[in-house]
């Protein structure tokens, strides 16, 4: 009998000492790092940002509904990918357009949807209500296009359901895209392909698009973008806000000063 519940006591001992030796590890400054997470050094614990609990609220029981570019299809992102460290929320669809008969292979729409968390932004936030934010997302063709965008979206952190409002094309093969936020608007920086470039190349060309965001804080409106031409950073060298152009005496109103100086 003594010796039975001696072996009790040791299993809980490693079983305790284990759960212990994992908590502790979880909870230190390289492993919270690793997964995103804001290490509170007072309170020795890794806490989850707002941009965690979203991410990890549409990847399991709330996914969220996508509209598909340009057509009237709603794709779930239902599925979870990691591409070159970032993490995405995937969706597919896929009609058909032709049944398979007399020996030939049935015809497809179909097409893919790949949302990129690693790279949202918080455009709002709230401890309970609506939250908008913005992410860049690729959607995969069945033909040549890997076409890239960024998103508009709202989640409430009530009902953990998120929507998506708005979109706008980037370009085709587009990559590094990165958002900023400044007041109430958002600038994406990318890489697209230059003149004469193929699309098999890796894009090198730095290029900005300037969204303003509307009807963030209108609770009977729905938050869109509305895109705004602005001077790329390229022609204004002395940060004085004035384009380069003026003091050379060299403006020309063919050129598009949106993108970048050549």
């Amino acid at each position: 009998m003594h010796k039975r519940i001696n072996q009790i006591i040791i299993v809980a001992v490693v079983v305790f000492g284990g759960i212990y030796f994992l908590h502790s590890k979880i909870n230190s400054p390289e492993e919270c790092k690793k997964i995103a997470g804001v290490w509170n050094e007072s309170e020795q614990t890794c806490e989850q940002t707002l941009s965690q609990i979203i991410y990890e609220n549409l990847s399991a029981a709330y996914p969220v509904s996508m509209d598909y570019p340009e057509t009237d299809k709603q794709v779930v992102l239902d599925k979870q990918e990691k591409i070159d460290n970032s993490f995405y929320l995937r969706g597919h669809y896929q009609d058909v357009l032709q049944e398979a008969a007399d020996g030939k292979e049935a015809l497809y729409d179909r097409g893919s949807l790949y949302l990129n968390m690693s790279k949202m932004v918080l455009l709002t936030e709230a401890e309970r209500g609506l939250i908008h934010f913005a992410a860049p997302f690729v959607v995969n063709t069945a033909g040549s296009g890997v076409f890239v965008y960024v998103g508009l979206f709202s989640y409430d952190s009530v009902s953990k359901q998120s929507r998506h409002l708005d979109s706008v094309l980037l370009g085709n093969r587009v990559r590094e895209e990165k958002i900023n936020l400044f007041d109430n608007e958002i600038r994406v920086d990318y890489l697209g392909h230059a003149q004469g470039q193929s699309n098999a190349d890796y894009p090198t060309e730095p290029f900005e698009k300037t969204l303003l965001l509307l009807n963030l804080s209108q609770q009977n409106e729905e938050a869109k973008f509305k895109q705004v031409k602005r001077m790329h950073s390229s022609w204004d060298k002395n940060r004085d806000g004035i384009n380069d152009c003026e003091s050379e005496g060299s403006c020309d109103h063919t050129v598009d000063y949106s993108k970048a100086r050549p």
